[in-house]
């Protein structure tokens, strides 16, 4: 192949390269926006989670609450009871025994309304909480709902330009020498097998040499290696990195990148 072919060569598959590394970039927004919208349903369902724990306390406090309030009209049915019998209580002897039991009951409902008290000032507490976190957790669905609506009109707009740009390359790819191309595309799905894969992509398979230093690796370029990168008779490679070199023309009127 020709210098000025093999140069050009360079060229197109470097432009391959920046319209990949743009597909990733889209790939890589592709993949996060739904863990984003995953993020803002969690915080919706938290706020209900919240809710449900709350409204579960309330209903335990007034469940409470009305089993004291029964255990004192239990008490005033058997008050009653134990104040009939004392009218005709037969010696003064069961007549105390009865008044030590109305005594007993009338502690009990002492007790059961300091219980209460406690109760409907705990249920208040509640209510007022539930109140709140219901006008949080509407707040939360309309926010939710307004910026999940805006990621899936973003999710939309990405998949249409995947699709053009998947498109373009298409068309793109047959520009490029089959051998060159084929190396390039084994390269990828390598780098693509290791967990760092798409960071690795990005950095590039082939590499810009500009003012002679290394675009990725920021390291000086040999001068001997330099030299024949821009003689364009054969691939060279970055010594430090090992990307193929894309340099800068010698003639400085040749087109670059």
């Amino acid at each position: 192949m020709a210098n000025e072919s093999l140069r050009q060569q360079l060229a197109l598959l470097y432009q391959l390269q920046e319209r990949d590394s743009e597909l990733l970039s889209i790939q890589q927004k592709l993949q996060t926006i739904p863990h984003q919208i995953e993020q803002l349903e969690a915080g919706v369902a938290k706020y209900e989670a919240d809710i449900a724990a709350k409204s579960e306390e309330l209903a335990e406090a007034e469940k409470v609450q009305r089993a004291r309030n029964a255990e004192i009209e239990m008490n005033a049915v058997q008050r009653e009871k134990y104040q009939t019998e004392q009218r005709t209580a037969a010696s003064n002897q069961a007549y105390d025994a009865l008044e030590r039991q109305i005594e007993f009951l009338d502690e009990q409902d002492d007790a059961a309304e300091d219980a209460i008290l406690l109760l409907m000032e705990e249920s208040d507490r509640l209510k007022e909480e539930l109140a709140k976190l219901d006008i949080e957790v509407n707040q939360e669905k309309e926010k939710t709902a307004t910026e999940t609506e805006q990621f899936r009109q973003e999710l939309r707009a990405l998949e249409t330009e995947r699709e053009e740009k998947l498109k373009q390359r298409k068309a793109f790819l047959p520009k490029i020498d089959k051998a060159r191309r084929d190396e390039y595309h084994r390269w990828v799905k390598a780098q693509l097998a290791s967990e760092a894969g798409i960071a690795r992509v990005k950095n590039g398979f082939i590499a810009l040499g500009k003012n002679g230093t290394c675009s990725t690796c920021r390291i000086a370029i040999q001068p001997q290696t330099l030299k024949e990168a821009q003689k364009y008779e054969k691939q060279v490679y970055c010594s430090s990195c090992k990307r193929l070199l894309y340099v800068e023309p010698a003639t400085p009127d040749v087109p670059f990148p």
